[in-house]
């Protein structure tokens, strides 16, 4: 099944701020995602507002749909973005369990990296994943990801740091 046929991504809007906050929230997620401050709506807002000019403020994150019903099920993004080196860092969560191991976040990621190509010039992704997280360790490599660096401690998470070129 092609990408297409599974999902579509949209530009997260300020609509998308209740949604995001309850993802955000989840232990299950949260365990796997940093902070800098406590989260909020108002904190979401801001973000969202910040991250309309991806090329002014270096990331840019979508909310992956499914492609027949169009409820979103995740999110997908491009942080850290540096124009000079040509290089961004992706993150993806699928959020309900019941959506996982069906390609989603396989065509999200190819999805995103069709765009960092064709769209802002960025041929260089890495993702940091905690060891502990098998299922995206799988799914990086499933994708061509190569182990960059492993076992690496950051913020008390052992984390592997993937890479891919194209």
């Amino acid at each position: 099944m092609h990408n297409e046929d599974l999902i579509c991504l949209r530009l997260v809007e300020l609509r998308d701020s209740a949604l995001i906050f309850d993802w955000e929230t989840d232990k299950e997620i949260g365990r796997f995602t940093e902070r800098d401050a406590p989260l909020t709506i108002e904190l979401i807002e801001a973000i969202i507002k910040e991250q309309r000019n991806v090329f002014d403020s270096g990331q840019v994150r979508f909310i992956v749909c499914n492609k027949h019903s169009n409820i979103p099920i995740g999110l997908v993004d491009l942080y850290n973005i540096d124009f000079i080196t040509e290089t961004a860092e992706v993150g993806i969560a699928i959020i309900d369990e019941l959506n996982r191991k069906k390609g989603f976040g396989s065509a999200a990621l190819n999805e995103i990296k069709e765009y960092a190509a064709n769209v802002i010039g960025v041929y260089c992704l890495r993702s940091f994943v905690e060891i502990d997280n098998m299922a995206s360790n799988i799914l990086f490599e499933k994708l061509g990801y190569e182990i960059e660096e492993s076992n690496v401690v950051m913020s008390d998470k052992t984390m592997n740091i993937y890479k891919i070129e194209f």
